[in-house]
């Protein structure tokens, strides 16, 4: 007697598809670098709930890029805003978004503002669409401060990325030109 083979097909609980991150306050990130110099290379970032890997140095420009890019939409935009309250008893339920930067990712960026719930004042900030991530910028601080992560994650790719050379030109300086 021959048993058939069935196949098993997995159907994922969940697929998220898209997120948005807000980034307001100093900023800072914990950056490793795994296999620097062949092919393998991985830069590793941790920052806050978001644990993000870049493959290439066109990657991490092209996302230096697209925050820098961000800057000139930030006139209204408040200096610094406070950080909300914590509930202690809250910080189990952190959420933590991981996503992988294989190549420089398109973006869009956008001037926003709303009539806040509580006092009806207009509340303004910079949204930056990179794909499946929206960063809402709340404040010019956070812009700043990622602005400084990101240019470290930049140099460290030129540094350990095989396409290092190719993608080392600044996207915060005044004389780049996006490609």
């Amino acid at each position: 007697m021959s048993q058939s083979a069935t196949a098993v097909h997995v159907i994922p609980a969940a697929l998220i598809t898209h997120t948005v991150a807000s980034i307001r306050g100093a900023q800072d990130a914990d950056i490793a670098v795994y296999h620097a110099r062949t092919p393998d290379v991985r830069i590793a970032m941790t920052w806050g709930g978001i644990l993000m890997t870049l493959y290439t140095c066109q990657a991490a420009q092209g996302l230096l890029e697209a925050f820098a890019a961000a800057r000139g939409k930030m006139a209204h935009v408040p200096r610094e805003i406070p950080p909300p309250a914590r509930d202690l008893d809250d910080t189990f339920a952190r959420p933590t978004l991981a996503i992988d930067w294989t190549r420089r990712p398109n973006y869009a960026v956008t001037a926003q503002s709303a009539v806040s719930k509580r006092g009806g004042k207009t509340v303004h900030w910079v949204d930056l669409h990179t794909g499946p991530i929206t960063w809402q910028i709340r404040d010019q601080v956070g812009l700043r401060s990622t602005l400084q992560v990101l240019t470290r994650v930049h140099r460290t790719a030129i540094a350990v990325c095989l396409d290092g050379e190719q993608y080392r030109a600044d996207p915060t300086g005044d004389d780049y030109e996006a490609a």
